[in-house]
């Protein structure tokens, strides 16, 4: 049987509703296409396991819109969730929610990452946490996903995300509390490095000396 490259973007919701997003990509003629357009839906979290476990022999990356590990700051938010809540970003309305006003969803998160180690996705390295509204603003050029909601679209935008970190075009930044991964610079608008790497010199040093990012190198 041919074996395929499946890339999967979750965008997290509930656990009695119908809002957790999934997107199925894969690899075809250096391209990331949707793959049986059946398994781009709206599920409850506890489904999200049995929606992807038909296709976990072939998937490389899972990226998940969606806290998967819990800070210890105001409002239970990670260092790198302070440091793009700050001017720049919201400026551009790109700033991620504290973790303590969406508690169900970080449950959901936490969780996920526990259950997908069983079936070896390892968080940082083939499980990552992606931030879609924030991708949408930095990249070029996003496909353009015709999804019937926007948790669908936002579930194709971390699919397509986990395709890059599969050929290891992606960065992070964060701490031992938690990183978010991104696109490699390459993939971003001129202004947005320019704005980015303003953001991070400028940094107060003393409050972000534990954060570390790989986008410069």
């Amino acid at each position: 049987m041919e074996t395929k490259n499946l890339f999967v973007g979750i965008d997290l919701g509930g656990r009695k509703r119908k809002t957790t997003g999934i997107c199925i990509l894969k690899q075809k003629n250096g391209l990331a296409i949707p793959y049986n357009c059946k398994t781009c839906q709206l599920v409850t979290s506890p489904k999200i396991i049995a929606t992807i476990k038909p296709y976990l022999k072939d998937i490389r990356v899972i990226a998940v819109d969606g806290p998967l590990t819990i800070g210890k700051g105001k409002g239970a938010m990670r260092l790198y969730e302070k440091f793009l809540s700050t001017k720049v970003f919201r400026q551009h309305r790109v700033q991620p929610l504290p973790p303590a006003l969406m508690s169900e969803i970080v449950f959901v998160g936490v969780n996920l990452t526990k259950r997908l180690k069983r079936f070896n996705f390892i968080l940082d390295k083939n499980l990552i946490e992606v931030f879609p509204t924030l991708t949408k603003a930095l990249c070029k050029d996003i496909p353009d996903f015709h999804c019937p909601s926007s948790h669908q679209v936002s579930a194709s935008i971390c699919a397509w995300q986990a395709w890059f970190h599969w050929q290891g075009r992606t960065r992070w930044i964060g701490h031992k509390d938690g990183l978010l991964f991104i696109p490699e610079p390459s993939l971003w608008k001129k202004q947005w490095r320019m704005d980015f790497t303003e953001a991070w010199q400028k940094r107060p040093r003393l409050k972000y000396r534990y954060l570390r990012t790989n986008f410069f190198g």
